[in-house]
C-alpha cells in the first residue's frame, strides 16, 4: 500500500497536478540569484510592482512546457521594468542543473536555485505541486495562489490585466523617481550654507544659487532651459554636500536651485529653496533662544543672564579643523572661571553635529560644559542671531548686549581670559565636593542616585542650584546630618550652598 501512495505522488508532481499555495499572506525572503544579484521581495513590493513567482524544478515536465510561455508572459509584460516583477524559484536542484534551464529556456529574470536557497523558500510558502505560479500584491497579499494551465503567454497576461497590469515594451526606459531636498542650514548677510540630499535614484545633481534677475539673464546667454543651464555649468555632486555660498548681496532674496539626474542620464523636476540674507546691521542686543543640551536639560538663554551671569558660546561644527583647534583654550578657560558656577556660563552649540557626533565631540575633548546639538535645536539659533562663520565665539553681558560678537584669532588660553577679566568677570576655583581641611560640610555619595548625605556642624539653611544657576530644593535643618532625596533630580551637575559654603556634586541615575 505504501508503495502505491509513493507512486500516485510521484505520478501527481510529475503530471503538474494543479494545488493552490495554501498562504494568503507574502512571507518575506532574502536570496541571491543565480546571477549573483540580490533578491529581497518586500523591497519589490514596496516600490509598488507585483511580484509574480514560478515555482518549478528542472525535471518536471509540466514545468518544461510552461517555461517559455512564462518567458514570453515576461517579455510582454515589461521585462520586471514596469507593474509586475518576475521570479522563478526553483527546488532541488543545483548550479549546474539550472545553468541549462536558463540556457535552453533563455530566462532573462531573476532564478533562485535550489540548493542557494529555493528549496527552503519552497518550503516556506509549502509548495506541493510543480509548477505553482502566484502573484503576491504590493500590499503582500498572495492575489492569486496558482495560475494552472498555462497554455500559452496570453493566459498569464488576462490573469494579471484585472490587476491593472498592462503589457509594455522591454526597451522602455526604467520609472526612476530622482530627488534631491535642499536644507538651508546657515543665513547670513553676505553667506548662505546649504545642504543637498539626494535619493537612492538620483546617480547625480547639479546646483547653484542665484536672484531671479541672474538666472534670468543666465539663461538668455546660454540660450537654455533651467535644467540643461544647471547641468552644464552649476557644480556637480553625487552624494549629500553641504556648501556655502560666499560674497553676496545683504538684504537680498537668492534662489537654492537644483536639479537631479537619474541614472539613465534624464534630468528631473528642479528644486527651488528661497532665502534672504540679512541685513548686515549689527544688531547690539542678542536674541533670546532656548535649547536642548546632550544630558537632556533646557538651556534657557535669557534665564542665564538675568541670573546675573555672562554667557560664552562656542559655536562649532564637527569634523571641522578650525573648530578642533581652540577647544583646549575653551575647556581651560571653564575651569579658570569657575565650571559655570560664578560670574560666567559657558555652552557649546553647533548647528550641523548630531547628538552622536557632539557626543564624540565632547568625549575627544572632555568638555564639561552644556553641549547643544542640531537635534537639541543648534541650527535654529544659528541661523537666529545669525552666526555666519566658524567656528564663532561670542560673549554676551548679563543685560542681554554684545561683549564679543567673536573671538577671533583665538591664540591661546590668554585670549579668552583677557577678554573676560576685561569685562571684569574673575576667575574662581570649580568646586569639587572633596573637603578641604578647614571645611566642615561634606556629603556622599558622589556621584549620587537615589540619595545624597550632607554632613556638617549647625547646616542651617541648604539651597541646592542646578547647573543653570535655578534652586530647585531648599531646606532648614538644625542638626549636623541632611539626607536629600535625589531620584527625582535630572541627571547632572549641582550646588549645594549654606550660609558660608558651597558644595558641588553629581547625580547620576
Amino acid at each position: 500500500m505504501k508503495k502505491i501512495t509513493l507512486f500516485l505522488a510521484a505520478l501527481a508532481i510529475s503530471l503538474g497536478m494543479s494545488a493552490q499555495c495554501p498562504l494568503t499572506q507574502a512571507v518575506d525572503f532574502t536570496a541571491t540569484d543565480f546571477h549573483g544579484n540580490e533578491i529581497h521581495l518586500f523591497e519589490i513590493l514596496d516600490r509598488g510592482q507585483y511580484v509574480l513567482i514560478d515555482f518549478f524544478f528542472t525535471t518536471c515536465g509540466p514545468c518544461q512546457q510552461a517555461a517559455p510561455k512564462m518567458v514570453e508572459a515576461y517579455q510582454r509584460l515589461g521585462c520586471n521594468m514596469h507593474d509586475v516583477f518576475f521570479i522563478e524559484v526553483d527546488t532541488g536542484d543545483g548550479v549546474g542543473a539550472i545553468q541549462n534551464w536558463i540556457n535552453n529556456y533563455a530566462v532573462e529574470y531573476p532564478t533562485i536555485v535550489g540548493s542557494e536557497g529555493g528549496t527552503s523558500i519552497c518550503n516556506t510558502y509549502q509548495i506541493q505541486y510543480y509548477p505553482t505560479v502566484i502573484l503576491i500584491a504590493p500590499n503582500r497579499d498572495i492575489v492569486e495562489r496558482d495560475i494552472y494551465p498555462i497554455p500559452n503567454s496570453q493566459t498569464v497576461v488576462n490573469t494579471l490585466a484585472p490587476y491593472g497590469i498592462e503589457e509594455h515594451d522591454c526597451n522602455g526606459p526604467v520609472a526612476y523617481d530622482a530627488q534631491v531636498s535642499i536644507t538651508v542650514d546657515q543665513i547670513a548677510d553676505t553667506e548662505v550654507t546649504a545642504t543637498f540630499t539626494p535619493n537612492e535614484d538620483c546617480a547625480m545633481f547639479y546646483y547653484t544659487l542665484a536672484t531671479d534677475a541672474e538666472i534670468q539673464q543666465w539663461l538668455g546667454i546660454a540660450g537654455m532651459e533651467l535644467p540643461e543651464y544647471l547641468q552644464n555649468y552649476g557644480f556637480p555632486a553625487d552624494d549629500v554636500i553641504s556648501h556655502t555660498f560666499t560674497d553676496l548681496t545683504a538684504n537680498t532674496e537668492y534662489g537654492i536651485f537644483a536639479v537631479p539626474q537619474d541614472p539613465d542620464g534624464n534630468l528631473h523636476e528642479v528644486v527651488q529653496e528661497y532665502v534672504t540674507t540679512t541685513s548686515g546691521v549689527v544688531i547690539d542686543t542678542i536674541v533670546n533662544f532656548s535649547g536642548t543640551d546632550l544630558n537632556g536639560n533646557e538651556i534657557r538663554l535669557y534665564d542665564i543672564l538675568d541670573a546675573g551671569q555672562a554667557v560664552l558660546i562656542n559655536f562649532f561644527l564637527t569634523d571641522d579643523p578650525f573648530s578642533a583647534q581652540p577647544m583646549t583654550y575653551l575647556t581651560e578657560s571653564y575651569k579658570l572661571f569657575g565650571c559655570n558656577e560664578n560670574d560666567v556660563f559657558f555652552m557649546g552649540i553647533s548647528p550641523n553635529g548630531h547628538d552622536d557626533d557632539c557626543a564624540a565631540w565632547v568625549e575627544t575633548y572632555n568638555v564639561e560644559y552644556p553641549t547643544i546639538s542640531r537635534d537639541g535645536g543648534g541650527n535654529d539659533i544659528a541661523q537666529a542671531i545669525p552666526v555666519g562663520y566658524y567656528p564663532t565665539v561670542m560673549i554676551i553681558r548679563p543685560d542681554h548686549t554684545f561683549a564679543y560678537r567673536d573671538l577671533y584669532p583665538l591664540e591661546n588660553t590668554q585670549t579668552i581670559v583677557n577678554a573676560l577679566e576685561s569685562e571684569g568677570y574673575e576667575q574662581h576655583e570649580c568646586s569639587t565636593g572633596v573637603m578641604e581641611e578647614n571645611e566642615t560640610l561634606s556629603l556622599y555619595p558622589n556621584p549620587a542616585n537615589d540619595f545624597v548625605t550632607l554632613l556638617g556642624e549647625n547646616i542651617g539653611m541648604v539651597h541646592i542650584y542646578n547647573a543653570l544657576g535655578q534652586e530647585v530644593e531648599s531646606f532648614t535643618t538644625k542638626g549636623n546630618e541632611l539626607r536629600i532625596n535625589t531620584t527625582h533630580f535630572e541627571d547632572g551637575v549641582y550646588l549645594i550652598k549654606t550660609d558660608n559654603q558651597t558644595v558641588r556634586f553629581v547625580v547620576k541615575h
